[in-house]
């Protein structure tokens, strides 16, 4: 919808919506109302004990009325390369995509640091398998051949945990993006599927519309395991929209949805690990191989995507992703950029590298697939695709955004 037109009908509704959120205090999980504040409870899901030791409530300042009309996200090209610069990340801007009302996020550190170790502490960050029982699937693959040598095969095993509990956005043949669940109700995902830095437009409802474990184009239940689920808000680091030259270290994004599809697909958790430790994780050794992947859910009419490409179907390298290298400190000098050498194409881009042996058999996401830095790349370019990695930073806005939609 064009803003302008967006705004006389967000003020036609004013009255109703102002009359229904007269209190000072409104949950997120209503439909806010316009031209206010928005003070949010932050301990719905902290003990009694927990809240008596911290003040367990924000405020989202009124940043006016949203333009959401952008096409989805199909996925970024970083031509210039990571610039090494320090980046913080705690301011943040939110959209309801009930009302298209905008939010200014300034996210106090310490209160989501606090957040974070206590969900920690109750195993939260180490995701769920959910009730679903897995379908009996084919053992065939397809191998698909593109631009250069691809390796990725169409995979079939989607009914399954942990990747029913990935999905894919949207989903046209030339654009679309993919993502993780992390929570009941809550996708990881990357900031530019979600807003649309050349349109300076959050994307369309349409354009984020995320079916787990989907196998195939159909829009009924044989492709759509576990349904279609709509948005209510995105969050995005501010930074993303305002840096000038290179967003791309804060290219993550978070998308609460109206539903919860993750109590019956389960979800994946999160972990930071330091630079060495996650490089000798994902590495081939001696004993055996790496054990850090990635899978999503390629635009099949896009440059580079499998040969004889499926549309909504989910693509994963057959071979392990492994680390060449990292960079873009934060404020904690954290590298908040990795590359890998796994093949991705337009479509992977808000999926997760993920293992599924963390701890012996936990199911976690390691980063976010942000850009590539080449489609038909050559015999020399080895580590071509690059993430937004999971850091303390990002722990803690996850634990935070959690911590608002229990």
């Amino acid at each position: 919808m064009n803003k302008k037109v967006f705004a006389v009908a967000c003020a036609l509704g004013m009255m109703s919506i102002a009359a229904a959120h007269a209190a000072a205090d409104q949950n997120v999980s209503r439909a806010p109302a316009f031209g206010t504040n928005l003070t949010i409870d932050l301990g719905r899901a902290i003990s009694d004990t927990g809240k008596a030791h911290a003040p367990l409530s924000d405020v989202w300042t009124w940043a006016g009325v949203a333009d959401i009309d952008a096409m989805p996200g199909r996925g970024k090209r970083l031509d210039a390369g990571d610039r090494n610069r320090v980046v913080d990340q705690n301011a943040w801007r939110a959209v309801n995509l009930q009302t298209g009302f905008e939010y200014r996020v300034d996210m106090p550190k310490q209160l989501a640091h606090q957040l974070h170790r206590y969900l920690e502490q109750q195993g939260a960050n180490m995701g769920s398998e959910g009730t679903a029982k897995p379908v009996i699937e084919p053992s065939v693959v397809e191998k698909g051949l593109s631009n250069g040598v691809d390796t990725r095969t169409r995979r079939f095993d989607n009914t399954t945990y942990p990747f029913r509990a990935q999905g894919q956005l949207g989903g046209g043949r030339n654009s679309g993006c993919s993502g993780t669940l992390i929570a009941h109700n809550i996708v990881l995902t990357a900031a530019h599927c979600l807003y649309d830095r050349d349109d300076a437009s959050w994307v369309s409802l349409n354009g984020t519309r995320f079916r787990p474990g989907r196998e195939g184009e159909c829009a009924n239940a044989s492709c759509e395991p576990y349904g279609a689920h709509t948005a209510i808000w995105y969050f995005t680091p501010e930074a993303f929209r305002t840096e000038p030259t290179n967003p791309w270290p804060h290219d993550y994004g978070i998308m609460v949805l109206g539903t919860s599809p993750g109590n019956t697909t389960g979800w994946l958790g999160y972990y930071a690990m330091t630079d060495a430790a996650l490089q000798d994780f994902c590495a081939d050794h001696d004993l055996g191989d790496g054990r850090c992947f990635n899978r999503g859910y390629p635009a099949c009419d896009l440059s580079a995507a499998p040969a004889n490409c499926e549309q909504g179907w989910a693509y994963q390298d057959i071979n392990n992703c492994e680390i060449g290298g990292f960079g873009s400190k934060d404020s904690d000098n954290w590298n908040t950029r990795l590359t890998v050498n796994c093949d991705s194409s337009g479509g992977h881009s808000g999926s997760g590298l993920f293992t599924d042996i963390f701890g012996g058999n936990k199911k976690v996401v390691f980063g976010v697939a942000s850009t590539h830095s080449c489609t038909t790349c050559s015999p020399g370019v080895e580590f071509p695709n690059a993430y937004r990695r999971i850091t303390p930073q990002v722990l803690d806005a996850i634990s935070y955004f959690k911590s608002a939609f229990p």
